[in-house]
């Protein structure tokens, strides 16, 4: 057996093992985007009782999702920010 025989069956195992791969990652892709999103992701009644009440009951958001202190902070920092008035180019 020569050097050839064995390179070209190496090369051979590894196209193989490459389209494997890329057959099982188009397969877990087109799974994900069939999917509906799971627990803890906004779902269409989630959406719905966000747009009826104006917010989601606790029970639909895990108790880790959201960082309470942080969107505080973040939510005054915004507020307190001065703005720069509008220039009025029309006139």
């Amino acid at each position: 057996m020569t050097v050839y025989y064995w390179l070209g069956a190496i090369l051979s195992l590894a196209a193989i093992a490459l389209l494997i791969l890329g057959g099982y990652l188009a397969i877990v892709r087109r799974r994900r985007l069939r999917i509906p999103p799971r627990e803890g992701w906004l779902s269409d009644d989630m959406i719905d009782q966000i747009i009826e009440r104006g917010m989601l009951s606790e029970q639909s958001v895990p108790e880790r999702a959201l960082d309470l202190e942080q969107i505080a902070k973040e939510e005054e920092r915004f507020w307190t920010e001065t703005w720069d008035d509008p220039e009025r180019y029309w006139d």
